[in-house]
């Protein structure tokens, strides 16, 4: 998956119609997010419990944005973005189980993330994203390759613009279904299930470019051996 140009370059085309302000390090941060998963952001459960606790505790819910944003191109893992999470009344303690459950999965290999990084490198080289100078990109570049690719943070730009809150969540039974018209699928973790009008419904479409090939249902955990 992460060495198919086409799937990269279409997953950071749609997150740039929607957050036209990232940058370089925040498409890298996009790249290492699917490749690689949560499992960095989560050296102690109790530590990232509370923490996240504090968070939604204090972050304003706002059903305008969107809930669910798949950050592979599979959709089997993505942002559960808080703001409209808290506004269609979601557990914490439900989102907390989803994280730690994302984390302690297999997801994919540093090399993948270098394959996914070069896509974008040389697409920039195309000239396909106008936003994004190939100056910045080849920097940015230079100091992965000598740091070793590690995780990093949101620009200062894109925090300024969008005050990402989210939290790395796996498709899949347990925290998404599929709407019985196969035309969207609906974040669960309210506990809700049962109550469709309780529900923060995610369609696809804000999502997905008008050219996406259907999404595979992420129904089933990434393994190494499945890549």
């Amino acid at each position: 998956m992460w060495n198919s140009p086409a799937a990269v370059v279409r997953l950071i085309d749609d997150h740039l119609t929607r957050y036209p302000a990232m940058e370089p390090a925040d498409i890298y941060k996009l790249l290492y997010q699917g490749v690689l998963g949560p499992e960095h952001l989560i050296a102690s459960p109790e530590a990232f419990a509370a923490r996240l606790r504090a968070e939604y505790g204090t972050v304003p819910p706002d059903e305008a944005e969107l809930l669910w944003e798949p950050v592979r191109p599979d959709g089997a893992l993505g942002r559960v973005n808080l703001r409209p999470f808290k506004a269609g009344g979601g557990d914490v303690e439900r989102l907390i189980a989803a994280c730690l459950e994302a984390a302690g999965r297999t997801w994919g290999t540093p090399t993948e993330l270098q394959a996914a990084w070069v896509t974008f490198v040389e697409s920039c080289r195309a000239g396909r994203w106008a936003s994004l100078p190939l100056t910045g990109v080849l920097a940015l570049s230079e100091r992965l390759a000598a740091e070793g690719y590690l995780p990093i943070h949101h620009s200062p730009a894109y925090r300024q613009a969008y005050r990402p809150a989210y939290r790395l969540v796996a498709g899949g039974k347990g925290n998404l279904q599929q709407a019985a018209d196969g035309s969207e699928w609906i974040v669960i973790l309210s506990g809700q299930a049962s109550k469709r009008a309780n529900l923060t419904a995610v369609g696809m479409g804000p999502w997905r470019s008008s050219t996406s090939p259907p999404l595979a249902p992420p129904n089933e955990p990434v393994s190494r051996a499945s890549k």
